[in-house]
């Protein structure tokens, strides 16, 4: 996983809303190849000398590579657990309680694992479980390409973005990001805020719903910047102002004005402002 994809703003969001769903003392985003384990990314509420952003481990030591080949998503006691009392990690690290799910890649197969671990007895419960999965779904949009029936915009090997021969670093997306968290950007459909008081997991359900939201906003712009980019031959920051511009000029919706950009690059038919039509 490159570092440009997992210092991205969407990983901390993730990572803080996972934290707070479990309540755990470190949760955190894990790599793995064929020989080892990694923490990509750890978010952490106490103290864990053990456990460090970068560090590394076996791959056969980690709860992890259990969880992957077959183990129980969930352990209060790994001491008793059939399943990590005999993972080398356990011992090496004080892990007590394990609550861990696959992020998966385009094709369904683990990508990466997001995981949470406390020293102490954590129950944790199957409705958090549920929510670590959907969150480990957003990461999966994010830490892969960008894609529809046609792809437009795609994310290189070293972390640049990809449009035709074209490539950028990150600016774009942070970019985008940044418009959404702002509000600027609104889907249609975005979860509205309740009035009636919500208890905590129904305000856990509500922020990841607005995640998702969000992260699907940010994937169809990310679209028309690409089919801007190659129908206008400017670099995607150019592009991205331009669908920006016009939005606001024309007092519409930046997610919504996109999505018909990336309509018209398969129907002709559909209208455009002059300002993004360009050569179709």
């Amino acid at each position: 996983m490159s570092a440009a994809r997992l210092d991205h703003p969407v990983i901390d969001a993730v990572l803080a809303t996972a934290a707070t769903a479990l309540d755990m003392e470190v949760v955190f985003l894990g790599g793995l190849t064929d020989d080892l384990f990694t923490f990509e990314r750890v978010h952490a509420r106490t103290s864990w000398p053990e456990v460090q952003q970068g560090a590394s481990r076996p791959r056969t030591d980690s709860f992890c590579h259990r969880l992957l080949t077959g183990a129980a998503p969930k352990t209060a006691d790994a001491a008793s657990s059939p399943d990590y009392r005999d993972a080398a990690a356990r011992e090496a690290l004080g892990i007590t309680s394990y609550v861990g799910v696959p992020v998966p890649d385009p094709n369904g197969s683990p990508a990466a694992t997001l995981c949470g671990i406390d020293r102490r007895r954590v129950d944790v419960p199957d409705e958090a479980v549920e929510l670590l999965r959907r969150l480990a779904d957003v990461l999966s949009a994010q830490l892969g390409p960008s894609v529809s029936d046609r792809i437009v915009i795609s994310r290189a090997p070293d972390g640049s973005w990809q449009v035709g021969d074209d490539h950028t670093q990150d600016l774009t997306s942070a970019m985008v990001l940044a418009d959404l968290l702002a509000g600027e950007i609104t889907p249609s459909g975005r979860p509205a805020r309740s009035d009636v008081p919500l208890d905590e997991l129904a305000q856990l359900r509500l922020s990841v719903k607005q995640l998702e939201h969000a992260l699907a906003a940010r994937v169809v712009v990310e679209q028309a910047i690409g089919v801007l980019t190659e129908r206008q031959g400017s670099s995607p920051r150019d592009a991205f102002e331009r669908l920006r511009k016009v939005a606001r000029s024309r007092g519409r919706k930046v997610h919504d004005l996109a999505r018909e950009v990336v309509a018209s690059a398969s129907d002709h038919a559909v209208p455009l402002p002059p300002e993004l039509a360009g050569r179709r």
